[in-house]
């Protein structure tokens, strides 16, 4: 407990002799949208992937989309562009025929749309489904960037 307060105190120290750090601009979708529209654009991507509906899933992507995925400290690029979501989401599709996802929570500030998915489908042994958390970015009504993190199979 004591090296627990110790870092504790430490950290504060440190962070109030920090140098201050310049102010990022603050992402703002544009005056006509708010952040319900934000989550708006993710259920719909999230109902287009339930109907294994892969051009309406596109329609909601911005031409520059990008899917990361978070691990360790590491991030990969899954899919990069329209074309690479379309490729990958056919081949997962036909590969995994039962996929549906549940959104079990979600919340938004700006263009930031944090959810917790669960991922259902069959195999020969039964239901199967796993956890995951994710963060979109909504940019003018289309999906821009989402990340990954990893799942946690229950």
């Amino acid at each position: 407990m004591t090296r627990y307060l110790f870092r504790v105190a430490f950290l504060m120290s440190a962070a109030a002799c920090a140098t201050p750090v310049k102010q990022v601009p603050e992402a703002r979708l544009p005056a006509s949208a708010t952040a319900g529209d934000a989550e708006s654009v993710v259920k719909a991507f999230v109902a287009a992937h339930n109907r294994h509906d892969v051009p309406a899933m596109l329609e909601l992507v911005d031409t520059g989309f990008v899917w990361l995925s978070l691990v360790g400290d590491s991030i990969q690029v899954e899919t990069r562009g329209r074309d690479a979501l379309k490729g990958g989401m056919e081949s997962y599709f036909r590969s995994i025929p039962t996929a549906r996802s549940t959104i079990e929570s979600i919340s938004s500030l700006g263009p930031w749309v944090s959810i917790r998915e669960r991922a259902h489908w069959r195999t020969e042994a039964g239901a199967r489904s796993q956890a995951a958390m994710s963060m979109y970015e909504v940019r003018e009504g289309r999906l821009r960037r989402v990340w990954y993190y990893p799942v946690v199979r229950e």
